[in-house]
């Protein structure tokens, strides 16, 4: 068994209610203040869905998103804010994820009056793993109706996710790790995250100047978080270090951490403007990416890496670990280099930079990307597992079961 059979088509499952919609809630703490994958993709996908036939879909954030019901909480930069900071400097990756739950703790308690209302969801769906378990108790202990899809948008272990209704993997590796565990293909699929890209009005020129770039300067763009623990955002500095021609730029689009801060304050003397730190809106990462001349991803491992996607359709050349995600988008071993050893990145740069890869090669790469993402696809292959996961699997540690 492969890991593409079970992308459903919807003449696989026969509604047993075709008088109403399914109803979909998905779930997103951060989303509406975090720009990081999992926010993203959750507001893609609510976008893409929200037309779907035969879904009633509804969007709870923890903050304003269009379209979306804000849910009380306190979010994760509250935390890192204030009663945190001063202990930032001894150990930032723990602090981050100790105040990413203390978010997902108050948001699930903000949950509780919705569970009371008129609309009751007969599927949930997030990406985030604390939440999921609370939404899993919050079934038995009231006895809800609703299943359980998990996406594993960040790397999990199958231990973590095995008792959820359904497991989402965004590539195959993932499904490939959780079937050597021992979860049945039948509660899982590979359905990567939908990635809409329209192309910046301006040319390359234009926008160059619009962010005050050299038409000569070399410009490497990552979009990622500023973290040294997952982004590897001190590789990516080391490596940007070693070249020392002062025309080769650098733009960090991402989500301020503390880690990266940190980083940040320590090289802001050594690298000075040949650096630049953005958090910016979708409209601007498009324009970004039009504007640069490599993209590059540290990570070591990803759920998928939809950055990879967005660099691919930009028609950028584009460099990343091979890892499960990067091996899956980009399919090609031309693009993919040993993030691990030091040195790597920067000789691979300097050879993109001596002798850029020809406009068919990244013409064939982004057709490629472009026709294995097609949004309207994976938008029709989501309502397919959503029905499928309603009407054929049954309803694991319920009491409504």
């Amino acid at each position: 068994m492969t890991p593409e059979c079970n992308n459903y088509s919807s003449t696989d499952v026969l509604s047993l209610f075709e008088q109403r919609p399914i109803k979909l809630a998905l779930f997103s703490s951060g989303l509406g203040t975090i720009q990081r994958g999992f926010e993203i993709s959750t507001g893609r996908f609510y976008n893409a869905l929200a037309g779907q036939e035969g879904l009633d879909v509804r969007l709870f954030t923890g903050s304003d998103f269009p379209g979306a019901k804000a849910v009380w909480n306190i979010g994760r930069q509250f935390w890192l804010g204030s009663l945190l900071k001063p202990f930032a400097p001894i150990d930032p990756e723990k602090l981050w994820k100790f105040a990413y739950v203390l978010e997902q703790t108050t948001f699930s308690f903000g949950l509780l009056p919705e569970s009371q209302n008129d609309w009751q969801p007969d599927v949930v769906w997030t990406k985030e793993v604390p939440l999921a378990h609370v939404l899993y108790e919050f079934r038995r202990l009231f006895n809800l109706k609703y299943k359980v899809i998990f996406a594993n948008g960040g790397g999990f272990k199958p231990k973590t996710y095995q008792h959820f209704d359904f497991i989402q993997h965004l590539h195959p590796e993932a499904y490939e790790e959780a079937l050597r565990y021992g979860i049945p293909a039948e509660k899982m699929n590979v359905l990567p995250n939908v990635v809409p890209y329209t192309a910046p009005l301006c040319d390359k020129a234009t926008l160059r100047k619009k962010y005050n770039i050299d038409d000569n300067d070399y410009v490497i763009i990552s979009v990622a978080a500023w973290n040294k623990h997952h982004k590897r955002l001190d590789y990516l500095l080391d490596e940007f270090q070693k070249l020392q021609d002062p025309r080769y730029k650098l733009i960090l689009c991402g989500q301020p951490e503390p880690e990266g801060e940190s980083l940040r304050e320590e090289l802001a003397a050594l690298l000075g403007d040949r650096v630049r730190w953005l958090t910016v809106s979708d409209l601007e990462v498009r324009e970004l990416l039009a504007m640069s001349d490599l993209f590059v991803l540290c990570s070591l491992y990803e759920g998928l890496g939809a950055a990879l996607i967005e660099a691919a359709l930009a028609g950028l050349p584009v460099l990343c670990h091979p890892h499960g995600g990067g091996k899956y988008i980009l399919q090609d071993d031309k693009w993919l280099i040993d993030m691990s050893v030091p040195g790597n990145l920067s000789m691979k740069i300097q050879e993109f930079a001596a002798s850029p890869p020809s406009s068919e090669t990244l013409a064939k790469l982004k057709a490629k990307v472009a026709q294995r993402f097609d949004e309207d696809e994976l938008s029709k292959r989501f309502a397919a597992m959503v029905e499928h996961v309603l009407y054929t699997e049954p309803l694991v540690g319920s009491r409504a079961s």
